[in-house]
């Protein structure tokens, strides 16, 4: 698996994953009824304009790419592109208690559940630290579902740290409590 910017020719399959990855991470956390409803179609117009709205080296989409269809194991033809498998976004931090000129911020990272558990999420991770680090943040933040406990020990063995912040998610249908996670770049 290889670590890319995304372009916009990506939306479809970041959509694709985007839903994938949340009915089965938030499967037990969310409403099931909100997750049945997720569509890629609906996510699609917003992909399209998130990826055209990247400004390297600060702000962009990172996509995962591997080998073959993660769905049927089928391995791609030699001269077809890889698929996407994962995806990062990434961009200055938008919290009002932290300074956008120093710390950037992880705003999705999602992996289709058919990769999970083979490295492509630390591979991921790796490259959107690489790249927020690149673009001057002196540290990142990360906002976690306060219930995923797969996603707060993912970060943490990563080195992220929950910072002890809290905010209320409102959805309309329900409301969830996100925590913060940073890291340092040393």
């Amino acid at each position: 698996m290889t670590v890319r910017p995304a372009t916009p020719a990506d939306a479809r399959a970041i959509a694709t994953v985007h839903v994938r990855s949340w009915q089965a991470a938030y499967r037990g956390l969310l409403p099931q009824d909100y997750l049945d409803a997720l569509d890629p179609h609906r996510r699609l117009a917003q992909w399209e304009d998130r990826l055209l709205a990247t400004a390297w080296p600060s702000t962009g989409t990172l996509v995962l790419v591997g080998v073959g269809d993660s769905r049927t194991g089928t391995p791609a033809a030699e001269n077809d592109p890889a698929p996407v498998v994962g995806f990062a976004g990434l961009g200055p931090t938008r919290d009002d208690d932290d300074d956008p000129t120093t710390v950037g911020e992880l705003r999705t990272l999602y992996l289709d559940p058919d990769v999970w558990r083979r490295g492509g999420g630390s591979t991921l991770l790796t490259a959107a630290r690489d790249q927020l680090r690149r673009a001057g943040f002196r540290s990142a933040s990360a906002w976690v579902l306060g219930t995923n406990s797969g996603a707060r020990t993912f970060y943490e063995r990563h080195d992220w740290r929950f910072d002890g912040t809290t905010k209320p998610h409102d959805w309309g249908a329900f409301v969830v409590t996100d925590v913060r996670y940073r890291v340092p770049f040393s």
